[in-house]
């Protein structure tokens, strides 16, 4: 009797836990939809908006910009992205893609800005995978958060990605966002002809805000707006791949050793994990996100990345950009020596 007393209590379990994998991935599904602009469906549209530090301790680091998209279906839209140190016109047309840049390098937290303004997320098998098999925690009725991690690193240094998906289970949108090449703050969402668009996006680290200004119904355009064959384009796109740390490390070149501090407290040892982005040539032009096991190493791990050099990256033949994580070990010694 006990046996089927416990059987049975094993089989509710099981059922309650894939009901609510389920329902995990109805509510995600249904969340994007809600507030994605860029799919099949959505009225034709102009976005405008302005990206400047979230934070008063960063108004002088650069990071503040425009950007403006005419979008009038999935395959056909202009994107016109304006910054201090980069520029690009982006027109997507009949299974063709236009640039014209001015920089040699597209920084990752304005792409990726530009990205989740109008696409928050993009659902792939994977991630729609991983969120039936996620951890999912309720805080209170006021806010779902789906997390999950995924084994990094190589077979010596053994690393880590985190990702969640957080919703707001009163109105089924999302909060936020974590994940590897995405990720981002929704806030202030208003109707649009359907869709509920946050007009507000908070992205990176150190974070900026998107502040949408202008999101309308998409009115006449000139002729040529869209045409994605004009002859006056940059001849190869700017194109940001992400890679894992495996094909990453496969280009680098040979690595200075780190002189590591000594620490007053703290772990002695572990690992520096940023997310890095290297430019066509190799080079590395963005850290972002970097933690470790004791804070105190962090300024040196980050001046080790940035002085790492790279095959460059080819896709198709030609240099892009990757973002990737990169995982640097550390060991140091206390004051004392010992």
């Amino acid at each position: 009797m006990r046996r089927v007393l416990y059987a049975g209590t094993f089989a509710i379990s099981l059922f309650l836990v894939l009901c609510q994998a389920e329902n995990n991935v109805s509510a995600v599904k249904k969340a994007v939809e809600r507030s994605t602009l860029n799919q099949p469906g959505t009225k034709p549209f102009h976005l405008k908006c302005t990206i400047a530090p979230s934070f008063e301790r960063d108004r002088d680091n650069g990071r503040n910009a425009e950007v403006e998209i005419w979008w009038a279906s999935p395959g056909q839209w202009r994107r016109e992205i304006r910054s201090r140190d980069f520029s690009q016109i982006e027109i997507s047309s009949n299974n063709l893609d236009w640039q014209k840049n001015e920089g040699e390098f597209f920084p990752e937290w304005l792409r990726e800005t530009a990205i989740q303004l109008i696409n928050p997320l993009t659902l792939s098998d994977e991630i729609l995978e991983q969120v039936k098999k996620a951890q999912s925690r309720n805080f209170l009725g006021r806010q779902i958060n789906i997390d999950w991690s995924a084994t990094t690193g190589t077979a010596d240094v053994r690393n880590i990605q985190r990702f969640t998906i957080a919703l707001q289970p009163s109105s089924g949108l999302l909060l936020y966002t974590y994940g590897f090449g995405w990720g981002a703050e929704f806030k202030d969402y208003r109707d649009f002809h359907g869709r509920v668009v946050a007009r507000t996006v908070n992205v990176g680290s150190p974070q900026v805000s998107a502040k949408v200004d202008t999101l309308e119904d998409l009115g006449q355009v000139p002729s040529g707006f869209f045409d994605s064959a004009a002859d006056d384009g940059d001849q190869h796109p700017l194109k940001t791949d992400l890679i894992d740390e495996l094909a990453l490390r496969r280009n680098l070149l040979t690595m200075e050793p780190v002189s590591w501090p000594s620490i007053q407290g703290g772990s002695l040892q572990g690992n520096v994990t940023a997310w890095i982005v290297v430019d066509r040539r190799g080079r590395v032009q963005e850290i972002d996100g970097i933690v470790s096991e004791n804070s105190a190493v962090n300024q040196v791990g980050k001046e080790a990345m940035m002085k790492l050099r790279f095959k460059p990256f080819l896709d198709n033949g030609v240099s892009v950009q990757v973002f990737s994580q990169f995982t640097l070990p550390f060991r140091v010694k206390p004051p004392n020596g010992n």
